[in-house]
């Protein structure tokens, strides 16, 4: 995704809630790039404490319920200080869907940025992401200053299910890991699954993008895409996907709960999660 300029100020103002409340209404959109504006620090070194959400499948006015419901409770939360957003935002990438879950997203009282997923696209555009963009601006950024490097990766090949990172992407992530110091705490947040045993849909090259930060402190790959809460931790790397956040969609692991995920960040950057169940 993207930062819009209400979120990046926001961002500058994590710390002061009613600084980020003082910008809430002045700016709009921006639609510039922001992967290579320099951000600043979301979390710092710890503790902290950030929502992770997915999966929405917003399809209508009345499928928007379960993510206010969400929201609503993060924003009750006051130890949240951002929310991360893994794609599938919409249905069908259609424009209305998008705008929609745009408006629930706005809801959120504190930060939140978004990547997209391949039920994002329109897959009778040209351009696929453009309804994507028009809402949420890149397909991608970090968050590159002091305390953790968090890095939104766009994994999509389309509408496709079943995904290799794109080069575009490959080339970014190295050029963001050869500028990156070896002992900063990183996350990536994405759509598709890096989970080195997920139930389904791995990124096909995952090892491949897992290898860019070998050598790195890489902490956190959290994903959407399988709607179904998953946890491993593999070389020091904690693996996550997490139940869908949507009436319009079931879990894949036939589970019936709905919900978000809480990441816990301590002082010495070692990470707790908590499952938190929406109702639907």
């Amino acid at each position: 995704m993207h930062f819009s300029r209400r979120q990046f100020i926001g961002l500058m103002g994590a710390a002061s809630m009613a600084g980020c409340a003082r910008t809430k209404d002045v700016f709009q959109s921006s639609k510039k790039a922001v992967s290579n504006i320099k951000m600043p620090s979301v979390g710092g070194s710890g503790p902290f404490t950030f929502a992770a959400v997915g999966d929405l499948h917003i399809l209508d006015a009345r499928s928007t319920s379960i993510v206010n419901r969400a929201t609503d409770m993060i924003n009750e939360m006051d130890n949240v200080q951002f929310t991360a957003v893994l794609g599938d935002l919409a249905s069908d990438g259609e424009l209305v869907e998008l705008r929609l879950a745009k408006q629930s997203l706005d809801r959120l009282e504190r930060p939140y940025y978004c990547v997209p997923g391949n039920h994002d696209a329109h897959i009778y555009s040209e351009d696929m992401f453009g309804n994507y963009r028009n809402e949420f601006d890149e397909t991608h950024w970090r968050e590159d200053d002091t305390g953790w490097l968090f890095i939104g990766l766009d994994t999509c090949e389309g509408n496709k299910s079943d995904v290799t990172v794109r080069n575009d992407q490959i080339q970014w992530l190295t050029k963001v890991a050869e500028r990156t110091n070896a002992n900063r705490p990183i996350a990536i947040l994405g759509h598709h699954p890096f989970n080195p045993n997920t139930k389904a849909y791995r990124v096909v090259n995952a090892d491949d993008v897992l290898g860019i930060f070998s050598g790195h402190n890489l902490k956190l790959v959290a994903s959407g895409h399988y709607h179904g809460n998953q946890e491993e931790t593999q070389d020091g790397t904690l693996f996550t996907t997490t139940a869908c956040c949507s009436i319009t969609r079931n879990n894949f692991d036939d589970t019936t709960s709905k919900g978000f995920r809480l990441f816990h960040i301590d002082s010495d950057n070692s990470i707790t999660t908590e499952y938190v169940e929406v109702e639907a």
